[in-house]
């Protein structure tokens, strides 16, 4: 679980299928010494992760990506640059698990746009 030692989040605004929320990496974090020396940015797979454990946490559900119709990396996040970046995590449940369209986005463009399913573990 990266929650609390690789980044920290509040929630912005929510209503009932909608989160928006303010992420804050930890620029210190020892991942970083080897993705990549003297050039860190944040892996595709934290992204990834970290979508997953803040629904998780929303929803009060143990969850695992089921089905992903897109996965997009559009920008790299250097915690040298910025630390701070924003989501926002569209979801519906269905009977066979919970949609979701989530983008992460820094102040000048977007990171990470994630289209998928994710079912209770």
């Amino acid at each position: 679980m990266l929650l609390e030692d690789f980044y920290t989040y509040t929630i912005d605004s929510q209503d009932d299928n909608s989160i928006e929320l303010s992420i804050e990496i930890n620029k210190d974090h020892q991942i970083f010494e080897g993705h990549f020396p003297g050039i860190p940015i944040v892996p595709g797979v934290c992204q990834i992760q970290m979508v997953k454990e803040i629904l998780s946490k929303h929803l009060n559900k143990k969850l695992q990506l089921k089905t992903s119709k897109a996965i997009k990396f559009l920008g790299m996040l250097n915690p040298n640059e910025t630390t701070s970046i924003k989501g926002v995590i569209n979801y519906k449940p269905s009977e066979t698990g919970t949609y979701v369209n989530a983008i992460l986005s820094n102040e000048n463009s977007i990171i990470l746009k994630l289209s998928g399913e994710y079912c209770e573990r």
